[in-house]
């Protein structure tokens, strides 16, 4: 992975805010999402989560920050923190693994988020990290 200044600038800031290196970032139009170590998460996050705030202020953003974990269905469940998974089927297509998630139905637009932006960083990120791709299914709720 090859690093621009611009790329040096968003990690020097982010870790002269929080004192935690992030592993990556995805930065797009209106959000830019981290990825940090587990152990440091609370810690990037700051009391009250007063360094995402100073971070928004700083990028003019939204900012995300989200655990990394080298285990795919950790990392899938710590991205969709907020949504319930119900179940996640992997399947291996030539060399390439599919990921479907099964969510509720009430979850499907936190899940895909704002114009997409969700759902396109998480394949960004399984992309570089686990060569694989997402995508949602829904499960009706019974009544």
């Amino acid at each position: 992975m090859e690093l621009t200044e611009d790329d040096l600038s968003i990690f020097s800031n982010f870790e002269k805010i929080t004192h935690v290196m992030p592993s990556d970032y995805l930065n797009t139009d209106t959000t830019i999402i981290f990825l940090v170590s587990q152990d440091v998460l609370g810690k990037a996050i700051g009391k009250q989560a007063s360094n995402i705030q100073k971070l928004g202020v700083l990028f003019r953003k939204r900012v995300i920050i989200v655990a990394d974990s080298d285990d795919l269905e950790t990392f899938l469940r710590n991205f969709f923190g907020n949504i319930t998974i119900y179940d996640m089927d992997v399947k291996d297509i030539m060399g390439e693994k599919n990921i479907t998630l099964i969510i509720d139905e009430k979850d499907r637009g936190i899940a895909i988020g704002r114009s997409g932006e969700r759902i396109k960083a998480a394949k960004s990120f399984l992309k570089k990290k686990f060569s694989a791709t997402v995508a949602v299914k829904t499960r009706r709720a019974s009544i």
